[in-house]
């Protein structure tokens, strides 16, 4: 009988393979053990979440450096969810050959929780002619890694008069323009709305508001001292901060602060056993109405949804 530790170690490397060659989009499912190996797997999900998001956000903040790279995992199905075509796309992500895949039934690549949806969701919407839906599921790789997003579902009737199909689509992104090294040669000016007032942000200021920016992520379950308050501690000053920030990153400090919240909540919610009541403590919130009502604004579904 095979050893289930020699397992869970195997998918452990083959995880770090996929980020080392920049695939930072595979997590691994967390298992009731309570372990090294159990600890070790929660902490990799969460780094290859954060360098994911971290490409993500350097396209946004910077349109000169968006992700190099969009994998899209794409398929047609029958009415029964029998797989009649993938991209090669889909084949690499999920590292199977197409005569592997067509043929199967979609529900044999993904998760207990994510059949369990895909069943109950789509039996309604195939009693219709035409329909399209979202559903987050998570597809396991041939390596028993796995592949968490939320997919666009559209039915529709074939015009060759074969029936009903499916057909299943999502997008990753995966390498980027390599990190910013060094600090701007040149000032970066600064516009408060529509006025003329100006501030000069020189590579010290930059610096400064690249370092509360780091700080923030560090100490998501604190609270954010006011503005006047951390600008003094970052020996700048208000304004300067404020709108610098903004400039910088594309959006206010605050909403930063809460942005990063929620993203922290959402990598606990999918890859620990933290209970909903924890991960609010561990995020910084300060309610689990407040958690949750945010959370749902933000992804479309409760915490408790996501989880089930």
């Amino acid at each position: 009988m095979p050893n289930s530790d020699d397992f869970r170690v195997k998918r452990i490397q083959k995880m770090l393979l996929e980020m080392a060659k920049g695939n930072f989009f595979y997590s691994i499912e967390p298992s009731d053990k309570n372990d090294n190996i159990a600890s070790l797997v929660v902490l990799l999900n969460m780094v290859s979440e954060e360098i994911r998001a971290a490409f993500i956000h350097q396209g946004f903040a910077n349109a000169h450096h968006t992700p190099q790279c969009v994998i899209q995992l794409s398929l047609i199905l029958d009415g029964h969810g029998q797989i009649e075509l993938v991209t090669n796309g889909t084949c690499s992500l999920l590292s199977y050959l197409p005569k592997d895949l067509i043929g199967t039934y979609i529900t044999e690549f993904m998760t207990e929780k994510s059949r369990e949806r895909w069943t109950k969701k789509l039996s309604k919407h195939l009693k219709r002619e035409r329909s399209e839906t979202v559903l987050f599921l998570e597809f396991i790789t041939k390596n028993g890694l796995l592949l968490a997003k939320d997919c666009q579902i559209s039915v529709y009737q074939a015009l060759d008069g074969s029936g009903q199909k499916i057909l299943l689509n999502t997008v990753f992104f995966s390498k980027g323009e390599p990190f910013e090294t060094g600090l701007p040669k040149k000032t970066l000016k600064v516009t408060k709305g529509t006025k003329e007032h100006k501030v000069t942000l020189t590579p010290k200021d930059i610096q400064i508001i690249r370092g509360v920016h780091d700080a923030i992520i560090n100490n998501l379950d604190k609270d954010l001292p006011s503005l006047k308050e951390l600008a003094h501690q970052e020996g700048t000053n208000e304004y300067k901060l404020k709108y610098g920030f903004k400039q910088v990153y594309g959006t206010t400090i605050f909403r930063f602060l809460i942005q990063e919240r929620l993203r922290m909540a959402r990598t606990l919610i999918l890859h620990s056993t933290h209970t909903i009541k924890q991960i609010v403590q561990m995020t910084g919130f300060k309610s689990k109405t407040h958690f949750s009502r945010a959370f749902k604004d933000k992804y479309g579904r409760s915490p408790s949804e996501l989880r089930s």
